[in-house]
């Protein structure tokens, strides 16, 4: 027997938002019996979820006010009397489950909630990858405009000015907003020394002959669909120690790309990276390669499954996510190459298919 699940939250939670498909920004219970999925909206949300609803296993049902805890203990009495358990999940009110456990309902935390999440369909991989090419966008100004720069005293000059990661951030943020792309977990536009910490988003002036992490991941307005790609530059020349750092990551990431199949465990992906990057005579762990290879993509920027030292996570056909190694030297700066994939029946595609473009003299 299916056990009966109960959430609460707004859409603003993606596990909601997977569930229902449509935004609603109040909070609102979702019940899930084994035979029929309900939701309780009020006047506010109810209309606007029966004209836009195109799941006909979710029948809406008009909630006319009163207490919160004693309406969810009211519609599992009425909508599931005889389950022995209710499936909620990790994120549901402690106040609420404290109620509803006073009153002899059994609550089961359930993690994750929707498994099925880390197995994108046909629909979601093509909203993913859409994502993912309007964010090429972005790269293609930022090449523009170091393109367009000139160096001097070891800045780069931009239209007479010294080029800042803000300016850049700035001008990538309007590309993606006319591409319906919007910038909601901010971005990583890094150099010099803030580019060897792999989440330093980035501040002041970039310099000239050393590397610019650009790490980009938009959602897309009309889907909630996350993209998520870093590209490394340099304006100028790079040394000898920074062009092999660069190329290892990149063998690093061909060497993930050479094992994913289905079946495979996702620790055995960060695997084949960290071997690979000890081969060219690089650090695993507290320096060099400081982070997992990569994260699920979807309705979040990270989420399952997740390729790291430890993961157990099965890759299956639809699994969605990045292949990102990097390296990262305080006195080198740092370098990060990241693509995002999917898992086919036989082995992966990849979705970013942008070129690896390094040096910009």
């Amino acid at each position: 027997m299916v056990m009966t699940r109960l959430s609460y939250a707004s859409t603003k939670n993606k596990d909601m938002k997977y569930a229902v498909k449509i935004d609603i920004l109040d909070d609102f219970f979702f019940l899930e019996t084994e035979k029929r999925k309900y939701i309780f909206l009020d006047h506010r949300e109810f209309g606007f979820f029966q004209e836009r609803n195109k799941d006909k296993n979710i029948e809406g049902v008009l909630v006319k006010g009163g207490s919160r805890n004693d309406f969810a203990l009211a519609l599992i009495r009425e909508y599931s009397p005889n389950s022995n358990e209710i499936a909620v999940p990790a994120y549901f009110p402690l106040d609420l489950a404290d109620f509803l456990r006073e009153r002899g309902v059994t609550l089961k935390i359930t993690r994750p909630y929707y498994e099925g999440r880390a197995v994108k369909n046909s629909e979601e991989i093509n909203m993913i990858e859409s994502s993912v090419k309007k964010t090429h966008s972005a790269f293609l100004k930022i090449e523009e405009i170091l393109n367009a720069s000139e160096i001097k005293a070891g800045l780069i000059i931009f239209k007479g000015e010294a080029l800042t990661s803000e300016f850049l951030k700035r001008e990538v943020e309007e590309v993606l907003f006319n591409k319906g792309m919007l910038n909601t977990e901010g971005m990583i536009i890094s150099s010099g020394k803030d580019a060897a910490i792999s989440h330093h988003q980035g501040q002041g002036k970039l310099s000239a002959n050393q590397t610019i992490v650009c790490d980009i991941f938009p959602v897309s307005k009309k889907t909630g669909y996350f993209a998520d790609v870093t590209r490394t530059y340099i304006k100028g020349k790079p040394n000898k120690k920074i062009m092999k750092m660069y190329d290892s990551v990149l063998r690093a990431q061909e060497a993930a790309f050479r094992v994913i199949k289905p079946g495979i465990i996702a620790k055995e992906i960060h695997k084949a990276v960290a071997d690979s990057i000890i081969n060219d005579g690089f650090d695993v762990g507290d320096t060099g390669f400081t982070h997992g290879t990569g994260h699920g993509l979807g309705l979040e920027v990270h989420e399952a499954p997740h390729v790291n030292r430890t993961s157990e996570d099965v890759l299956r056909p639809g699994s969605v996510f990045t292949i990102e190694p990097g390296l990262y030297y305080a006195n080198l700066g740092g370098v990060r190459i990241e693509d995002v994939v999917f898992v086919t029946n036989k082995g992966y595609r990849n979705l970013t298919n942008f070129s690896d473009r390094f040096i910009i003299e």
